[in-house]
């Protein structure tokens, strides 16, 4: 939406910085019989034209770092995964359980294989059950199993969203591991 009101904001902001006198009839002109603008007032509608586009190119440029921000952050977490750079995985609130190598690979698997698709949680909490992935470099992502998205949730702390595992045999297996 930010991208749209940019280029929206960029287009008037071309028109009134290219044809300012056409700027100033629609505001004002219009209201009066036989007036032209003076030479200032052609100066100022410039000036508002071009300080538009520059308020719509930065509404663009923003609206796009920003996708490819969480976009980044998915693709970097599973080149990280990929690379073997997970140290250990744990599921529990309480007493964690750390997942032995067979179930850490057979996890970090199904994560691959699924999207990563990111929602905003808001103020919801809740979960039936929780766990952390722990990299070498000792970053940590947390996950929430079952909680406001219904699904298996990342919520990592360098990032904007948060993320939904979207795999139902991840969902099936931590469910079964679970009891």
């Amino acid at each position: 939406m930010t991208g749209f009101m940019g280029v929206v904001i960029l287009a008037v902001g071309l028109v009134i910085a290219i044809w300012p006198q056409v700027a100033w009839y629609l505001r004002l002109g219009w209201r009066f019989k036989n007036s032209e603008p003076s030479g200032l007032a052609l100066g100022a509608e410039r000036v508002t034209g071009v300080v538009l586009v520059i308020t719509g190119f930065i509404l663009v440029v923003s609206s796009c770092a920003s996708g490819n921000a969480e976009r980044r952050w998915s693709e970097q977490f599973k080149e990280k995964l990929e690379s073997g750079q997970v140290q250990e995985i744990s599921i529990g609130m309480i007493n964690p359980t750390v997942l032995n190598e067979e179930e850490t690979n057979r996890m970090i698997q199904m994560i691959q294989d699924a999207e990563l698709r990111p929602f905003d949680a808001g103020n919801s909490f809740g979960a039936s059950n929780t766990g952390t992935i722990t990299f070498k470099d000792q970053t940590r992502v947390d996950m929430v199993i079952m909680g406001p998205s219904g699904g298996i949730e990342l919520h990592p702390d360098d990032a904007q969203s948060e993320y939904e595992i979207m795999s139902g045999s991840l969902k099936s297996w931590l469910k079964s591991y679970g009891n």
